[in-house]
């Protein structure tokens, strides 16, 4: 089925509710036992439906890092600059006062110490996307909740909050903004765009949330975009897409730096690992972009909608989609297939070592 943009609105964090229904259906990979420990020597952490998974360099399954609360499905996990700690959303079923949403979660990397960092306070309402800054003490967060008159929907209120995790305090920092990045020099924040709810473009902040505006200087624009991801040793950002486009390429060439035949493909959304559609046969790509935002360039098609990884190094970039693991070398831009299974359509990665 081909959709609109409108219903390929990867960051409406409320349709995670199919996968809570979906994690009972065959097509969810039975999860193996929690293996105590199995963090201490992964390579990988992948969230997706069936739990957080250890995963080793090649890519193979050694565990589970810890017991999930039954009928939940994690997503979008980040690594505490301590090495020791990974936070994470969590959608699970519904709470009998609170109702139903996402919270955020911490675990440490041994599998020990599983808890709710941040509990949804009212029926959908979202968290997702958690960031640590440097210190480690301040924990940037998407949330978005929903929006009811007269007892019916009519949109979705979306910001990026700051929590100091040492005082508990919440900050609202931007309005309309979801899936923040931070970049190395700790300065600046990478986001998701949206207007009414539906992806707007990438934008940049201030850390706090000051001088937002659109991040790209260059007459570059995307039908489609999202996870924009800062490298942790360079002062670049990587960007999975679709539908680039170049103001002034002229007619005759609606999509720049086109990369292979454009190809129909069913969609998931392995940010928020929810049901997706196609891209109207546009395909997806990885862009590497710099701080200053002064360029665009496209390091190669994904087949899919990804969510990448910065290997510990800012050598190489790891994603899942299609049904495969793929590993993106940035400086020679070879892309290598390390594994293919039921695993791998879709979900989110920590690259841990």
């Amino acid at each position: 089925m081909i959709a609109s943009p409108a219903r390929r609105a990867a960051l409406v964090i409320a349709v995670l509710l199919a996968i809570v229904t979906g994690a009972c259906g065959s097509s969810t990979p039975t999860p193996s036992a929690v293996t105590p420990g199995c963090g201490a020597t992964a390579t990988f952490i992948l969230a997706n439906p069936g739990g957080l998974s250890c995963l080793d360099e090649s890519a193979r399954s050694i565990g589970k890092l810890a017991k999930l609360p039954d009928q939940s499905a994690p997503s979008t996990p980040a690594l505490h600059p301590s090495g020791t700690v990974i936070a994470f959303a969590l959608t699970g079923q519904s709470d009998p006062k609170r109702g139903f949403g996402s919270d955020i979660y911490t675990v440490n990397v041994d599998g020990s110490n599983l808890k709710a960092l941040l509990l949804h306070e009212d029926n959908n309402v979202f968290y997702a996307s958690p960031r640590f800054d440097a210190s480690g003490n301040v924990l940037y967060v998407h949330r978005r909740s929903a929006i009811i008159q007269n007892g019916a929907y009519v949109g979705n209120d979306d910001g990026i909050e700051r929590i100091d995790l040492r005082t508990g305090q919440r900050t609202r920092l931007l309005k309309d903004g979801a899936d923040p990045s931070i970049s190395p020099d700790g300065k600046m924040l990478a986001l998701v765009h949206l207007k009414d709810g539906q992806i707007d473009g990438l934008w940049r902040a201030d850390i706090d949330g000051s001088n937002a505006a659109p991040f790209l200087k260059t007459k570059d624009s995307f039908w489609y975009l999202q996870a924009p991801r800062f490298s942790p040793r360079s002062c670049q950002l990587i960007l999975s897409a679709a539908g680039h486009t170049v103001s002034d390429a002229g007619p005759g060439a609606p999509y720049a730096l086109p990369r292979g035949p454009l190809t129909l493909a069913s969609r998931l959304n392995p940010g928020l690992m929810a049901p997706r559609l196609a891209h109207l046969s546009i395909p997806s790509e990885l862009f590497l972009i710099p701080c200053d935002g002064s360029s665009v360039k496209s390091v190669g098609q994904t087949g899919d909608d990804v969510v990448p990884a910065w290997s510990p190094d800012g050598s190489k970039i790891a994603y899942v989609g299609t049904g495969g693991f793929f590993v993106l070398d940035v400086t020679t831009q070879t892309t290598r297939t390390v594994a293919q299974g039921q695993d791998f359509f879709f979900g989110d990665l920590v690259w841990l070592r």
